[in-house]
């Protein structure tokens, strides 16, 4: 299958958009979401990073959507909690073989911040649709150790400048 005509944004793109919602003032006036107001951005913030147990509506069951559903980066693969502090904001994707995240990760407690944006085709025997993908042997996996990989580096790199990360304390118990 030919999916060159069906994506229609590209993984720069996406990463963009995210770092348009996260930090609209570090990029261009015109890239900017002109409609939204703060209020809106704190609504996306939250709902970008919010953990399947802290959604009010809908309820969902910590067993089949556990803290590290849907955040493929640092956390993807069986069920797990976060690591402390840490808070993803993210996308993901997930459809014939290609697993995607496109992430801004914060460690709230220890000042490291990072975005990372990756995609991984997994379908060993290339037949699509197929429903046999290998998500929970390679991809999952893939991103998770590169998440970590990524942010073990974070945790050792000297910083000229200590991030600002008051905007991405939310509350989630509303």
């Amino acid at each position: 299958m030919d999916f060159s005509q069906k994506n229609f944004a590209s993984l720069p793109d996406l990463q963009n958009v995210l770092r348009a919602i996260l930090f609209p003032e570090a990029v261009p006036q015109k890239q900017r979401f002109q409609q939204l107001t703060e209020k809106d951005y704190v609504f996306l913030r939250r709902y970008l990073s919010m953990l399947p147990r802290e959604s009010q509506h809908p309820r969902y069951n910590a067993k089949e959507f556990p803290d590290n559903y849907a955040k493929f980066l640092l956390a993807g693969g069986p069920a797990g909690p976060l690591p402390p502090g840490v808070r993803i904001f993210n996308k993901i994707g997930q459809a014939y073989g290609f697993l995607i995240d496109n992430a801004y990760i914060v460690d709230l407690d220890r000042n490291v911040e990072f975005m990372l944006a990756a995609v991984i085709y997994v379908n060993a025997d290339e037949v699509l649709n197929d429903d046999h993908y290998d998500y929970d042997t390679e991809g999952f996996p893939f991103l998770r150790n590169l998440g970590r990989a990524v942010y073990q580096h974070e945790l050792q790199r000297p910083r000229r400048h200590v991030p600002d990360l008051g905007r991405f304390r939310l509350r989630y118990d509303e």
